[in-house]
């Protein structure tokens, strides 16, 4: 009996041996994984990138309120920025600083042509100041596909849950398995083995 307790008690090491990693703390600091400069740079984002992409549509919205209720471009994005997120905060505060120094609508926002969230808006609303179109209807239809945009991201972070789940019931079960279920049959061999001879 206690050979089979020996014997099983080797096999559950060996297991633990083969299939645990070590623990990131004992690694030596080149030898520890590294992530890409895009993909850090990329993870690094995405935080800031989520957060405008929800905060856009009311943003643009509101915006459109500002203008439809007489106030000029300035002071309107001087009050949207004033009630916003951080974030949405700090992007608009430099456009507004931007028209308060006297640049023109359009010059004022191509500065944000460029932008992943704010970029399309940006150039229409350049675009409508210089043709005399209206602003407002602009706006609120940047801000009605800035909630269908939301709505798709939020959409694909939930797809991405079942894949990414997959890794740690990978790391769960495959120990438990091989503990209760090749540990003991590799015990019984081993026990057989050394009571036969």
């Amino acid at each position: 009996m206690s050979q089979i307790v020996l014997a099983s008690v080797v096999a559950a090491l060996a297991v633990a041996l083969l299939v645990a990693p070590p623990p990131m703390a004992r690694l030596h600091p080149s030898r520890r994984l590294a992530l890409p400069g895009w993909l850090t740079a990329r993870v690094g984002k995405e935080p800031a990138h989520a957060e405008l992409l929800a905060q856009f549509p009311e943003a643009v919205s509101l915006l459109a309120v500002c203008l439809d209720a007489g106030q000029p471009m300035v002071a309107a994005v001087g009050s949207v920025a004033q009630v916003s997120p951080p974030a949405t905060e700090r992007l608009l505060r430099e456009v507004a600083a931007q028209l308060a120094l006297g640049r023109a609508g359009p010059a004022a926002w191509e500065g944000l042509r460029g932008h992943p969230v704010w970029g399309r808006a940006a150039a229409d609303i350049a675009r409508a100041e210089r043709s005399g179109s209206s602003l407002t209807t602009v706006l609120r239809v940047h801000a009605e596909d800035g909630r269908q945009d939301a709505r798709d991201a939020a959409l694909k972070a939930a797809r991405t849950v079942g894949v990414r789940s997959v890794i740690p019931l990978m790391a769960c079960f495959l120990p438990a398995f091989m503990l209760i279920g090749v540990v003991p049959i590799v015990a019984g061999l081993i026990g057989n083995f050394l009571s036969g001879s």
